[in-house]
């Protein structure tokens, strides 16, 4: 059963067009992610949805009743937002029992429920404190505890993490997967945090201008991206202009150099079309003396310009002779060593991890 679906929605503000008339549907038990830059639409589309705002065009069905008319507080919705929104004066306990005395709920119930809400966030403890006594990340397991406790349908989430450090905001992340999975409610997440819709999403909503560029399972998007938009603003990604010299099972395509490069299925192109390549980083291989590289059909030769370790990868900047600059990432471990500036560098691919996108516009789906 679709929990959440939009029928051409729009949102038009004098001659600004916030959201272009979106068609969406958000399945009971989902965790739905809406990414895009800052103006895609996304917050817009969750306000609509919220009942924050209303729609210039289209309906919005909420549990298959059509809710475009009704007032936020009549849609049974939860919201969670970057801010915590906790009320400084009251305690913890009163904070998360505040929306079940609102729907005048009996106190030993309120007593029951708070107090099982408080387990599930792993944070028993803390009913008698305040919020200024809670770290960033406890506050926000609060606020989504105040939110579970009258068991909403859907949940709506603004960036909710977006005002935590880096190592937290990855622990809450597993913390907001670990509770989607046992609570199997609907979730509807925004952010401009690509690493963050990959982590947690069960399907993404790449909004882009007002419009959905492109929407489907994490690894989908991340591997098969339609559009140059797509491929460039979820992951890193090597993009080259290249004219196709012939399609099929594989392509076969052409830097301005001459270098040929094998690429997976074409078939949305034809022989003579100026299209893109794009490679993820971590598709390619540093060869290096010694190791086989026979099951690539891909190659270049190129010189080392830098190495920038990032943790648990390396990042590796080589430059081939036309001037192109590839990047390829590798695991950082023992054995594994940066490259030295200037040194010749062998790089290998498979056709199959290498796309060719239009220069504009999308492949159909």
């Amino acid at each position: 059963m679709a929990m959440v679906r939009l029928e051409k929605a729009s949102k038009h503000y004098g001659d600004v067009v916030a959201l272009r008339e979106v068609d969406l549907s958000v399945m009971e038990g989902e965790f739905v992610t809406l990414l895009g830059p800052s103006g895609s639409g996304k917050t817009t589309m969750l306000n609509l949805i919220a009942g924050m705002l209303a729609p210039t065009s289209g309906s919005i069905h909420i549990a298959g009743k059509d809710m475009t008319q009704v007032p936020p507080n009549k849609r049974g919705l939860g919201m969670v937002f970057q801010n915590y929104a906790l009320m400084p004066h009251m305690t913890i306990f009163e904070n998360i029992a505040f929306p079940l005395r609102v729907r005048k709920m009996a106190n030993d119930e309120i007593k029951k429920k708070v107090a099982a809400v408080l387990e599930l966030v792993h944070l028993p403890h803390v009913a008698g404190r305040k919020p200024r006594e809670l770290s960033g990340g406890q506050q926000q397991r609060i606020s989504l505890a105040r939110c579970i406790v009258y068991s909403p349908s859907i949940i709506l989430m603004d960036e909710p993490l977006g005002a935590l450090d880096k190592k937290l905001r990855e622990q809450m992340q597993l913390e907001l997967k670990r509770l989607h999975t046992e609570l199997k409610i609907t979730m509807l997440y925004v952010t401009h945090d690509q690493e963050e819709a990959l982590t947690m999403s069960d399907r993404i909503v790449l909004l882009n201008d007002g419009q959905i560029e492109q929407m489907g399972p994490p690894d989908e998007l991340y591997f098969k991206p339609r559009s140059v938009f797509a491929a460039d603003f979820l992951g890193d990604s090597n993009m080259w202009d290249v004219r196709v010299e012939s399609t099929g099972a594989q392509a076969t395509a052409m830097l301005p150099s001459g270098h040929k490069v094998l690429a997976g299925s074409g078939n949305f192109a034809k022989a003579g079309d100026k299209v893109k390549a794009m490679i993820r980083p971590e598709n390619i291989t540093v060869v290096r003396e010694g190791e086989d590289a026979g099951r690539f059909d891909n190659h270049a030769e190129g010189t080392a310009i830098d190495s920038i370790i990032l943790g648990g990868v390396i990042k590796h900047y080589v430059k081939l002779k036309d001037d192109v600059t590839i990047t390829a990432q590798e695991l950082t471990r023992s054995g594994r060593r940066a490259l030295t500036p200037g040194q010749m560098v062998r790089l290998a691919w498979r056709s199959d991890d290498t796309l060719l996108l239009p220069l504009s516009g999308k492949i159909a789906a």
